[in-house]
């Protein structure tokens, strides 16, 4: 049996996969820090895992079929905790490029997260934010970003959220649930790294190269990313495939005894999307907004 974690991060998957069963693993990640720790994982399970430089979006790539795939599709601590300007709450350069770090290079070519806000138009940087953000104050933001850039250039985390905390209403900031930036910095970065076309791409592939029985299995951290699982969960789940069979098998007259039927070849194995219980969440803060989705190849 083999197995593919297509956002390998801190590696939690591919080592609980490994040490539950006698099976191998093929680990990616666009993130070149990520990828280093699992070759160094990989010494303590020789010959059972694997490890590849690459984007989730570009499994075809691997040209093989597995088991079971798992996606993570949220930020590891190990990014949140970083200085590649992931996090409002750390001041840190404004990057957020996922697939690259100053030691190792880039995986491919990204716009990091300072140009973006100090180079891209007003109306450009609202739709980013509203796009990708569903920030309700996104016009108001890229206006008063737009006004500040003009006086001193907008090249770390914590002038951004200033930037952020003068836009907003007072009197929202203080009765929301979340902090006023989180928003504009999950835009940012879902833009910077497409994360919602890896996706997508992500999910069409892994669907293809499932061997019959394996299983999909997604985590998703906001709405955006739930609903494209949501729909292509519920697209998948409606094919079906066509097979003839004879009705009467001792008959000698061939085409007019072809009968056909159809049978599913994928089903939904969550009715609605699993959260964590109030238990983890006590334990890990960060799992309280994650959604887990599960498909299953049957044919």
């Amino acid at each position: 049996m083999t197995y593919l974690d297509a956002t390998y991060g801190e590696g939690g998957y591919t080592k609980r996969i490994l040490d539950s069963a006698n099976c191998s693993v093929v680990a990616i990640d666009q993130d070149p820090s990520a990828v280093e720790k699992a070759r160094q994982l990989s010494c303590l399970y020789p010959d059972r895992l694997s490890v590849e430089w690459e984007q989730f979006g570009n499994i075809p790539k691997l040209k093989r079929t597995f088991d079971g795939i798992v996606l993570d599709i949220g930020l590891s601590s190990s990014q949140l905790d970083s200085n590649r300007g992931f996090s409002f709450q750390r001041d840190a350069p404004l990057d957020m490029r996922m697939s690259y770090t100053p030691q190792h290079g880039a995986l491919r070519r990204l716009i990091p997260a300072n140009i973006i806000v100090n180079q891209f138009s007003r109306e450009k940087l609202a739709s980013i934010f509203s796009s990708y953000g569903q920030e309700r104050f996104a016009g108001k933001i890229a206006f008063e970003i737009e006004k500040r850039r003009e006086q001193v250039s907008i090249d770390t985390t914590q002038q951004l959220v200033d930037v952020v905390l003068a836009a907003v209403p007072a009197a929202y900031a203080q009765k929301a649930k979340i902090h006023p930036a989180t928003r504009v910095f999950q835009a940012l970065r879902i833009y910077i790294n497409d994360e919602l076309g890896q996706l997508q791409s992500a999910l069409a592939a892994a669907i293809e190269i499932l061997n019959p029985g394996g299983r999909l299995v997604v985590v998703s951290f906001h709405s955006l990313e739930d609903s494209i699982v949501k729909k292509f969960f519920r697209s998948a789940s409606q094919q079906h495939e066509r097979q003839h069979y004879m009705t009467d098998p001792t008959s000698n007259n061939g085409a007019n005894d072809l009968a056909e039927t159809s049978t599913s070849v994928f089903r939904i194995l969550t009715k609605s999307a699993v959260t964590a219980s109030t238990i983890e969440v006590e334990k890990n803060s960060r799992s309280r907004s994650a959604k887990l989705r599960a498909l299953q190849r049957i044919v």
